[in-house]
């Protein structure tokens, strides 16, 4: 009886610890699901994504929010990197970019500005069991009026 009431108190505890362990899980995903959110919501309306775009929350980094947010955003696309160079370069003059220079090599670099922000893209190529290319976005308030720095002092 003794034997039998002291394996029934291990797997009470072994199922009391997994319980807790599964809920801390269901706290990391709905954290990181609020991240993906809040990042899709800065993005609504101003800088299209394609339709299979996949947000990486753990290397993504925003700063600030609504109009006035910066910060680096991590994607995955199922689009080869030439095709994911020729969505941005179509759909973001669309939303009031100006691409103002672009590079396509392995890893093609777009750079956009708009109004008040600038947009640095990096597309590569993503890897044999990864999506099909990779895109860093990074965003930054567009620096006005900067003087030159003076190099002869």
């Amino acid at each position: 009886m003794k034997n039998h009431f002291n394996k029934i108190l291990v797997t009470s505890l072994i199922l009391f610890l997994t319980g807790c362990a599964t809920t801390d899980n269901l706290g990391d995903l709905s954290k990181r699901f609020d991240e993906i959110k809040k990042i899709e919501t800065l993005f609504f309306n101003q800088m299209p994504l394609p339709k299979d775009a996949r947000i990486s929350p753990d290397k993504s980094l925003i700063l600030g929010e609504g109009d006035n947010w910066a910060g680096r955003i991590e994607l995955s696309s199922s689009m080869e990197s030439l095709e994911a160079s020729a969505f941005f370069i179509t759909e973001y003059p669309k939303h009031n970019w100006q691409l103002i220079s672009s590079t396509k090599a392995k890893l093609s670099i777009l750079v956009f500005t708009s109004s008040s922000r600038t947009l640095t893209l990096e597309i590569s190529e993503g890897g044999p069991l990864a999506a099909k290319s990779m895109i860093v976005m990074t965003v930054a308030p567009k620096v006005q009026n900067q003087l030159a720095p003076d190099l002869k002092k």
